[in-house]
């Protein structure tokens, strides 16, 4: 199975991200779900104390570390799982 390209820019950019930022019920829901449990679990196994790091990056403009942290994790079919039940659970428009 392809991995789906992934740009953490782009989706913090979408309507659907500033509209579940704003959705504080929705948000803390799918914050504290076991599948999102589950998927920082898998982050931390993959990445390690580089997960901090990546995610510090990010948050000031440089997505490039997070995004192939996530790539890889969405190359297994356990982590792509996750991250489809995440996505589906998420508020529709």
């Amino acid at each position: 199975m392809a991995a789906p390209k992934s740009n953490l820019n782009d989706l913090m950019k979408s309507p659907e991200a500033a509209a579940l930022l704003k959705n504080k019920e929705a948000l803390a829901r799918i914050m504290s779900s076991p599948d999102t449990k589950a998927l920082m679990e898998m982050l931390n196994r993959q990445a390690g104390s580089g997960l901090k790091g990546a995610a510090d990056a990010a948050m000031k403009g440089d997505t490039k570390a997070l995004t192939g942290i996530v790539e890889r994790l969405m190359q297994s079919k356990e982590g792509a799982e996750v991250v489809g039940r995440i996505s589906g659970a998420l508020p529709k428009k």
